[in-house]
Order: C-alpha cells, then sequence, then structure tokens
C-alpha cells in the first residue's frame, strides 16, 4: 500500500525549538529556585491551554501565580514566544520533494493561540510546503489522544495505511500507529530521508 500522504508534526520536525530558553526567560522573573521553575512547566494547564479549553489570559494569570513572577504580562508573554529557533531546512526540503510528486502533505502541532500568532507568521513561507496546517488548540484535542489523529483523517477522507505521520516524539508516533497510519520517528533531516526510502509512494510525474 503506498503512502499518499504524510502527516508532519512542527515544532522539533520542521521549526526549530528550544523550550529551556522558556523556563530561563521565567525563571529570570522568578524568585522560585530554578529547578521548581522548570518542573512547572509544561504542566495540566498548559496541555488545557493547547486544546483551547483556557484563555491566554487564564493561563498567564496562570503562569504568573505559580511561578510568582514580577515581570509585565508583555514580558511573560514575551519569555513565552522565546522558544523558535527557525527552519530546519533540511526537512523542508524533503518534504518539497514528496510534495512534487504528488503527495499529500499535512501538519499536526500541538500549540496554543499565543505561538500560533508568532509561527504562524514569522514562518509563513517555510509553512507553504503543507496543503493543511493543523493546530490542536482548533481541534480542541492534541496529541497523543487518538481523536485527534481521527479528526485530520476524516477531513480529508483518508485511509489511515496510506498515511505517514511524522513526530520527534516516541509516544506521538506509537499513538498515531495505535490508529492505523505509518510512523517514524524524527532524530534529524539527513535519517529522515534515508528511512522514508522504507516505503512505497506514488511514481513520480
Amino acid at each position: 500500500m503506498a503512502i499518499q500522504t504524510v502527516l508532519c508534526d512542527l515544532g522539533g520536525v520542521v521549526i526549530r525549538i528550544d523550550a529551556d530558553r522558556i523556563r530561563e526567560g521565567w525563571a529570570q522573573m522568578s524568585p522560585l529556585p530554578v529547578a521548581e521553575v522548570y518542573a512547572a512547566y509544561p504542566d495540566e494547564v498548559y496541555d488545557r491551554f493547547e486544546r483551547d479549553e483556557v484563555t491566554e489570559d487564564e493561563y498567564l494569570h496562570h503562569v504568573r501565580s505559580r511561578l510568582r513572577l514580577e515581570g509585565t504580562d508583555e514580558e511573560i508573554r514575551g519569555a513565552f514566544n522565546d522558544l523558535f529557533l527557525g527552519v530546519d531546512v533540511g526537512t523542508l526540503d524533503v518534504l518539497q520533494r514528496l510534495r512534487r510528486r504528488g503527495v499529500l502533505t499535512l501538519a499536526l502541532t500541538n500549540t496554543n493561540r499565543t505561538h500560533h500568532r508568532v509561527w504562524s507568521r514569522r514562518f509563513a513561507d517555510a509553512l507553504g510546503v503543507f496543503h493543511e496546517v493543523y493546530s490542536s488548540h482548533d481541534l480542541a484535542s492534541r496529541k497523543p489522544e487518538p481523536a485527534v489523529y481521527r479528526r485530520v483523517l476524516q477531513e480529508h477522507g483518508l485511509v489511515p495505511g496510506e498515511v505517514l505521520f511524522i513526530d520527534d516524539l516516541p509516544s506521538h508516533v506509537a499513538a498515531a500507529q495505535a490508529v492505523g497510519l505509518k510512523g517514524i520517528v524524527f532524530t534529524d533531516a539527513s535519517t529522515l530521508a534515508e528511512q522514508l526510502e522504507a516505503f512505497d509512494w506514488p511514481r513520480a510525474g
């Protein structure tokens, strides 16, 4: 069965990120021990934020209270958005080659409205490689919850066995495979290109 669709994570695969930059920024605003700040993000409230179950203001209030942050809302938000490093050009090249040979390219990312405002604008040109980008806060579900994979399948009428899911977190890949998708745990672009050779693809041209 040939792969007709690639469903790809964004952060850590297409967009390079460093979540420790968030923790470091908040630690500078907090009187708490650095280890306690690091342990507090992400938490259950953050997961709810990614499902759009709490608002941006509610999440920032939670962070300020939980970590006793002394900065302004804008400073707290600025540190929260300081995780984006740039595009992985190698991964982008792999995806562009797949799209040119007729593969449907989709993205599925766990994110929130605050981060979405930043990455959707900053990396708009690169994200054009995807036919569509799905965000957890719009789907009210997040990886590795089975519902989020099924929602994308239903939206496009996809056959699970013809979809290849790529993510840097093994738990997310395992959850996709449990729904019937093929899966690859991403490590780097060159390894991804080699791993793709193990699958059947539509004929080029």
